[in-house]
Parts: structure tokens; sequence; C-alpha cells
């Protein structure tokens, strides 16, 4: 009989990476796994998520709701995310 067992409750392992903005300046941004977390340019939006990977391989993009500027994170051959940019 298989045996089964609780939930894990692990830690994730928070790095810092960076946002490069279209002007050329950069801030920081935290990465996990194929996510990131960054604060817009504008400073008027919440924190803004994304992540370098969708399912079935289609990419995606984070909108800021306060200037719509537009973000991916990019990430490596593994799928792990690596820092965010602002779109052209």
């Amino acid at each position: 009989m298989p045996r089964s067992r609780g939930p894990i409750h692990a830690k994730l392992k928070l790095e810092q990476t960076h946002v490069q903005f279209r002007d050329g300046s950069k801030a920081p941004a935290t990465r996990e796994g194929n996510n990131a977390a960054w604060h817009c340019q504008c400073e008027q939006a919440p924190l803004l998520t994304g992540r370098c990977y969708y399912q079935f391989g289609d990419t995606c993009y984070t909108e800021c709701p306060s200037c719509k500027k537009r973000f991916i994170v990019n990430g490596d051959e593994k799928k792990r995310a690596t820092y965010v940019e602002e779109e052209p």
C-alpha cells in the first residue's frame, strides 16, 4: 500500500535581480522559480508580478494598471526567471 504524507511547507528561495526600464535605468526586483516581483517606475501601482513561462510555451506580460507600461520576465534555458524588462 502506498504511503501518503501531509503537505510540506517549503521555504521559497527568493533571490534579488533587477527590472530594466526603457530609459536605461534599473530598479530592484525579486525572483523565485519562474516568477518575479517588482515596482513600476511610476510608483503609483501596487507590487507587480509576472512569470517567464506560461503553459504550452506561450509568453505572457504584466501591465502596470496605473501607467499601462508592459513588462516581460526573461528566463533561462530551465525557464527560471532571470530579470524583468519593460517592453519597447
